[in-house]
């Protein structure tokens, strides 16, 4: 999906209004979440904000750090993949489906 500048600025925009915890509109959103079911490069601003406004900015030289720079979910303890008990087909049943096709 191609996207024009202004676009990218407004979603970007948006993005970094969340990872500051400040207040968007379900329009806002709905933009955003849209886009983001589509590219993935929009899907990692918008794990990277939601990880930002969780836990505030991690330090770039831990592995917390790495994981919010990468979008990996794992900063909580019960959001790790456990091979032991999970299916990873389950794990992944909530990604986009540009994940799920890799």
């Amino acid at each position: 999906m191609f996207l024009s500048n202004a676009t990218r600025l407004k979603i970007h925009s948006i993005v970094k209004r969340i990872s500051l915890d400040e207040e968007i509109s379900l329009e806002e959103r709905i933009l955003v979440e849209k886009h983001a079911y589509h590219s993935s490069t929009i899907w990692t601003w918008l794990k990277k904000a939601n990880s930002m406004r969780r836990y505030g900015t991690q330090n770039q030289q831990s592995i917390n750090g790495l994981m919010q720079s990468l979008g990996l979910n794992g900063l909580d303890q019960e959001n790790h993949f456990d091979p032991k008990c999970d299916d990873i087909a389950d794990w992944f049943s909530g990604s986009p489906d540009w994940v799920r096709r890799s």
